[in-house]
This record gives structure tokens, sequence and C-alpha cells, in this order.
């Protein structure tokens, strides 16, 4: 047969019972840790999708439309030209969406479509 070992609990080898073990956090220990992992992400950059919101202030934020902003980064970045995206909080250039065929958007961080303009003939 095949070794399913992995899937099975293990056994403790005292009492031949199946043991399972839980950690259970409290909500304000689990808040401590969400708190040490910003904190300490702050020191490093931020978070996927935050960013400083000026280089004074190093607190991330979340990243507003038109931003996107990728792990350990202390700014959020603006989408390129020609593309836009209303995604708050976005953490790849991939939300950035291209303004539809025959329009076009100069704006860098455009944070929606309607921020594409017919193209001039």
């Amino acid at each position: 047969g095949s070794n399913n070992a992995f899937c099975q609990p293990a056994r403790h080898a005292s009492i031949g019972r199946f043991r399972e073990t839980r950690i259970m956090l409290s909500p304000s220990a689990l808040a401590l840790l969400v708190f040490a992992a910003r904190y300490s992400a702050s020191e490093a950059g931020c978070p996927a999708g935050e960013g400083y919101p000026t280089s004074e202030d190093k607190t991330c934020v979340m990243c507003g439309a038109g931003t996107f902003s990728v792990e350990g980064s202390t700014n959020c970045t603006r989408c390129p030209a020609g593309t836009w995206s209303s995604v708050r909080g976005a953490f790849d250039i991939s939300t950035c969406q291209k303004c539809r065929r025959g329009t076009w958007s100069s704006q860098e961080g455009a944070p929606s479509a309607s921020s594409c303009h017919d193209c001039q003939p």
C-alpha cells in the first residue's frame, strides 16, 4: 500500500491514543503579533499594497487607486501612463488596466477608466 503517514495524526507512543495539539491565541495576543509584524515590516519596508505617505512619515498606509506596492517597498508606485486602476491596496502592476483601444491617458497613477480619453485623429 501507499505510505499515508503524512495524512494521519501522530500516535502518542506512551498512551497509544491519537493526540491533537492546537495553539489558541487570545484576541489580545493576536493583536500584539499583528502589531509586532507591522512594526518590524515598517522598519524594513511595508507589506504589499502599502507604502509611506511621505519620506518623512515612516508609517505604512494603504496605497490608493492608481498605485501599487510590492512586499518590502516603502512607496506606492503609480500605474504607467496609458493604464488605470481603481484598486486600493494593490500589490502588483497587473492591477493596472490598459486604456481601451482608441483611448489614452497621459496621467500616471490614473484612478479610473474615465481618465482615458479618445485619441486625437
